[in-house]
């Protein structure tokens, strides 16, 4: 087809639906719809679409998608709603009116059969909306903080702004006067609230020490003093500190429970676990009943 004939129709469709919507947005205004100031633009493409737009930031799309078809299907417009891009969840169902309809009639059915549960998902949407705002804040806050720590860290050679997820860098370390090359990758989560890191080719020491960081419980060290009332200690070794390395031990130790004595304890049994240390364990002992004597009935003498 020619692009003069394409022009044309797109001009043609142009103007119908600028006043189509125009038309719509007007009687919205005058029925004070969401509080009027409703205003219209028409859309660039061969069919023809309208957008109304509201001042709170919602938007009403009505556009002919289904010029292809024959009968009435062919000639329908439908209405749809516009998101915040930040927001992919459920989607307020569209709805259809006829072409031929008037202004008046196409008015009517979006404010009965579409705004309300249009605006229902309007409102989580602007939630969602402000939420990846501020993870957007946050991993553009957590970028810099690494960039900070190491300045060649960046977007490498996929593009990303001050809020991208994947950040690359290549480091030059000296170890004993050689040079060595480490990578290190970044991948922050959505939320930026953690990285997953990865580095590559890192030397000995180094590794060392990162992991030194990463000890949840690092060794304690420290002096202890013996006291003057040690037996056997001589005035040197209670005068000259000790240097203790030591581990961070934490909870309670744990007590063996004291068995009773005497014949309360073969009345009460004693269980050893399966896990038990021992190598010799022994069978479970079980309770032993004590044997209650048995009555004895008085001897009946025979009369003489």
């Amino acid at each position: 087809m020619h692009s003069n004939v394409i022009e044309q129709r797109m001009q043609k469709a142009h103007d119908d639906f600028a006043a189509r919507g125009q038309a719509v947005a007007d009687i919205l205004n005058a029925e004070d719809i969401q509080g009027g100031d409703w205003t219209a633009a028409a859309g660039v493409n061969v069919y023809g679409s309208f957008t109304l737009h509201h001042p709170a930031g919602f938007a009403v799309h009505v556009a002919r998608l289904t010029p292809s078809l024959s009968g009435a299907a062919g000639r329908r417009l439908t209405v749809d709603g516009h998101y915040p891009r930040e927001y992919y969840g459920d989607r307020a169902p569209t709805i259809g009116v006829g072409l031929d309809q008037p202004a008046t009639w196409l008015a009517r059915r979006i404010v009965t059969k579409f705004l309300p549960a249009y605006l229902n998902v309007w409102t989580t949407a602007m939630l969602h909306k402000r939420l990846e705002e501020q993870h957007t804040a946050a991993r553009t806050r957590l970028n810099a903080r690494l960039e900070r720590a190491l300045p060649t860290l960046g977007p490498g050679a996929v593009a990303g702004g001050p809020d991208r997820v994947q950040s690359y860098a290549s480091v030059n370390h000296q170890v004993e006067g050689e040079r060595t090359m480490c990578r290190v990758k970044a991948r922050l989560n959505h939320p930026g609230t953690a990285v997953d890191l990865r580095l590559d080719w890192v030397p000995a020491d180094l590794a060392v020490r990162i992991l030194q960081a990463l000890n949840p419980a690092p060794p304690l060290e420290g002096r202890i003093m013996p006291g003057a009332r040690a037996l056997d200690a001589s005035p040197e070794a209670i005068a000259t500190p000790q240097v203790l390395v030591g581990e961070v031990v934490r909870g309670a130790q744990a007590r063996r429970p004291r068995l009773p004595v005497g014949r309360r304890a073969i009345s009460q049994p004693v269980y050893e676990p399966w896990f038990a240390t021992s190598r010799k364990r022994r069978p479970l002992a079980m309770p032993r009943e004590e044997a209650a004597p048995a009555e004895r009935k008085p001897l009946r003498r025979r009369a003489a």
